[in-house]
């Protein structure tokens, strides 16, 4: 803390306080007040020294003052703003009307009135996190991951000819909004019946969008870079296992929940696109050194959704209350539980910690720069993170997925 002694400074305001400048007059010059302010003041601190009042206290004197000064808190349930950046891919608006086209056709809706509101929420496009590195993917087929539902509005993509692997991630969250309507076992063998499908184990029944959708996009990622395919489809099995896994509903406290949404959640599922998407390729040594980078990329990521998404959770569990699919595993409700807040002021509390853990994140990547031994694959990938979180935010708070609008 600055010493309030310094130079200058012509009073002191902590309780106690008495000393104030002398005085001053025309006829005396600014450089005789300025020396008999820095007098007395060194006076009244030898004084106050000497009576042990500036000691572990003074400091702690001096916050209280400041705290009295604070105007009286207000809740606001508008957060501070991201200080993550936001970019949009070039092409991001032909894709995306692309692939609402393509998903609009031929996706399984229960009804036309279904499709419409999939178009309005914008689940695909608003591409807005879409960040482009200043170099090509290698392939167009990369065009694929531009796709849909959360991702499509965080990941940079090279947009080129029309492929059905643009459609993964819409699949993979769409098909997670189906079984949202299950139970958990049923959720269970609707992804059996797929996980061997999207291995090329098993041949796909044309009829079944379903079944043929999740062939052709995985069929095509892996023509294109077996080693990364591999690596989304982790992060796919691990977003899948957890949305059906009997543990979801088993979550005592914060700590195990957050370590379970971030699994259902897709996290891991979307860095491992972004590397895809730009053809990053990390050492085991890249990874094992960034892992309190990631796991600081998930708490955020995971917290944000779920602050921004309960109150569609809430609703689907209104409408869907005894599917086990649609339990409600969200951080906003467990600290409200654990807090006896309400839910609006449970998410302010989880907004200034995810603007905490933004600056605790910017730290971590700096450190790691600072380390050095930083590939440029490994510096894209870190930069594409924030983008992502950025992304995420920024489509989280307009989309109709989770932002109910009236007419």
């Amino acid at each position: 803390m600055a010493d309030p002694f310094r130079h200058g400074q012509q009073s002191l305001d902590f309780p106690g306080a008495c000393f104030r400048p002398l005085p001053s007059s025309k006829h005396v010059s600014e450089q005789v007040i300025q020396t008999s302010s820095i007098m007395f003041s060194a006076i009244y601190r030898g004084l106050w020294r000497s009576f042990g009042r500036i000691d572990s206290n003074y400091e702690l004197e001096l916050q209280i003052a400041q705290m009295r000064k604070q105007p009286e808190y207000v809740p606001e349930d508008i957060p501070p703003p991201t200080s993550f950046g936001i970019k949009c891919q070039p092409k991001a608006d032909q894709v995306c009307a692309e692939l609402d086209e393509y998903f609009f056709k031929n996706w399984p809706w229960e009804d036309k009135a279904a499709g419409q509101k999939f178009l309005r929420s914008e689940t695909n496009p608003i591409a807005v996190g879409l960040w482009q590195f200043n170099r090509q993917p290698k392939s167009n087929t990369l065009t694929a991951h531009k796709t849909t539902n959360i991702c499509s509005s965080l990941l940079p993509f090279y947009c080129g000819p029309k492929n059905t692997t643009r459609v993964l991630t819409t699949q993979i969250f769409s098909i997670a909004d189906v079984a949202e309507t299950l139970s958990i076992s049923e959720g269970k063998a609707l992804y059996e019946r797929l996980v061997p499908i999207a291995l090329g184990k098993t041949q796909p029944d044309r009829n079944d969008p379903y079944e043929w959708m999740t062939y052709d996009i995985w069929k095509s990622m892996r023509a294109t870079d077996p080693e990364l395919t591999e690596v989304v489809w982790q992060g796919a099995l691990l977003c899948i296992t957890a949305q059906v896994d009997d543990a979801r509903t088993k979550c005592p406290d914060l700590g195990s929940l957050l370590k379970h949404r971030a699994k259902e959640a897709g996290i891991a599922f979307v860095a491992a696109v972004l590397r895809f998407s730009q053809a990053l390729h990390l050492t085991p040594t890249d990874i094992a050194s960034i892992t309190p980078i990631h796991t600081s990329y998930a708490l955020l990521g995971v917290t944000v959704n779920d602050i921004l998404s309960f109150d569609k959770e809430l609703r689907a569990q209104a409408l869907l209350p005894t599917a086990e699919g649609a339990y409600i595993l969200n951080m906003t409700k467990a600290l409200a539980n654990d807090t006896e807040l309400d839910y609006r002021a449970s998410k302010r509390v989880l907004w200034v910690l995810c603007r905490e853990w933004e600056v605790r994140h910017r730290r971590l990547v700096e450190e790691r720069m600072a380390r050095g031994g930083v590939s440029r694959d490994l510096e894209a990938y870190l930069t594409g993170l924030e983008f992502v979180l950025g992304g995420n935010e920024w489509w989280s708070w307009r989309t109709e997925r989770y932002q109910e609008r009236k007419g």
